[in-house]
């Protein structure tokens, strides 16, 4: 394949292409980032005094006491 001007300036189209577009979708994913982290309400506590499956402050995620805790084998 012989390189000629028509090929070299194509070439360099789209490397310059490619460069704005990644650009663009990098800007892009920090611009959504940034709008999730807003819309992101403020953290209460740590996850040590909640519950993770039912959001309970009585117990932790691990207490057979949770509503929403699969039996374990034994209790099966």
């Amino acid at each position: 394949m012989r390189l000629t001007r028509r090929r070299l300036l194509a070439a360099a189209g789209a490397a310059t292409a490619f460069i704005v577009t990644e650009r663009g979708v990098r800007a892009g994913t920090t611009a959504i980032g940034s709008a999730v982290s807003a819309m992101r309400p403020p953290v209460r506590g740590t996850s040590t005094g909640r519950c993770a499956l039912c959001g309970s402050p009585d117990h932790a995620m691990l207490d057979p006491r949770c509503p929403r805790s699969r039996p374990s084998v034994r209790e099966a």
